[in-house]
């Protein structure tokens, strides 16, 4: 398993479109399931078991505190064997199950074998469900549940093979990819996904635009190509992926040196702040693009600094009121 590594300083934003698509194609309430589970004993102890059905009701309901009330009474190893189940909405109930149990890290090696499952819809929730589990957690919490580090780095191996195969849906794929931003603490993103800057998708080529974070020094090629994509939505993302880096010290290089991307992206980023087609979050984070020392930005910046009760305003007053110093390269 990788050494745990400082995520970027963002919000996990990467591909929400994904999972209410994906949500909106689930067959929670459908009708003709089968007869529904009845409490029993259980054999090892002896007290009654609550069927995976209630579960099921909770989750149509969207009812949080049941649902996790449900999941720790069914428990880790029943909910592991409902994943196995043939019944998809049971799956489905299983996987939001897990997500709400505490020590869901256990369940990472049966919920990645999901992922290659024909039933797009449940590889995608598993995806999620995988991206929801490795989010939160730490090196040291994987090892008070004694998660081996092989199968942790296999779930990320998995993930990453799902979106590289061509041969998947792209709904899979996005939903691979945003799991794979969500659990950077513990999936590195390899250096050949910034080939899918150039996949033909342009859902893609964006999520990947927000998943690929230059660390060390900013990358150029591929992510040079994502700023000059021929959809504004990727391109709007891969300049203010490149944005957000500048704003951080670990990703400038040492000597001074600058890449010649940062110009560019500067320039672009100055056209695109204000412009309609500009996602806000992608706005948002192309202001640590601009030099309040310099009278164009600053003059963008006091125009931003107006809309106080917005992001982009909230932002703008932000790098208008930090202390004078070194705050880009």
């Amino acid at each position: 398993m990788s050494e745990s590594w400082e995520s970027p300083v963002r919000s996990v934003r990467i591909l929400r479109v994904a999972s209410l698509v994906a949500l909106s194609v689930l067959a929670f309430g459908a009708p003709g399931r089968a007869a529904a589970e009845h409490r029993r004993v259980g054999a090892r102890t002896g007290m009654l078991e609550v069927p995976i059905d209630e579960l099921l009701t909770a989750v149509r309901r969207k009812d949080r505190a049941e649902i996790g009330r449900l999941a720790e009474r069914i428990g880790p190893a029943r909910l592991a064997e409902a994943l196995r189940r043939t019944d998809a909405q049971v799956v489905q109930a299983a996987l939001t199950g897990i997500v709400a149990l505490p020590g869901r890290a256990r369940l990472i090696g049966a919920v990645t074998e999901l992922l290659t499952v024909s039933d797009l819809t449940i590889a995608s929730a598993a995806a999620r469900t995988l991206g929801e589990i490795l989010a939160p957690v730490t090196l040291a919490e994987l090892e008070e549940w004694d998660v081996p580090g092989d199968l942790v780095s296999g779930a990320c191996s998995a993930l990453h093979t799902a979106v590289l195969l061509p041969s998947n849906s792209t709904l899979e794929r996005l939903a691979a990819l945003e799991a794979m931003g969500d659990g950077m603490a513990v999936c590195r993103p390899s250096p050949d996904l910034v080939g899918l800057l150039k996949d033909p998708t342009p859902s893609i080529r964006r999520a990947a635009a927000l998943v690929l974070r230059p660390q060390q020094r900013l990358a150029t090629g591929g992510f040079a190509a994502g700023t000059r994509d021929v959809d504004p939505s990727v391109a709007s993302a891969s300049v203010a992926a490149v944005c957000e880096a500048i704003a951080e010290p670990a990703a400038w290089p040492k000597g001074g040196v600058r890449e010649p991307i940062w110009d560019q992206t500067r320039q672009l980023a100055r056209q695109m702040i204000l412009a309609p087609a500009t996602p806000a979050d992608d706005a948002v984070e192309m202001l640590d693009c601009l030099d309040p020392t310099l009278a164009g930005d600053r003059q963008l910046l006091d125009g931003m600094r107006a809309h106080r009760r917005t992001p982009l305003g909230e932002r703008a007053a932000a790098i208008l009121d930090r202390p004078p110093g070194r705050t880009a390269p």
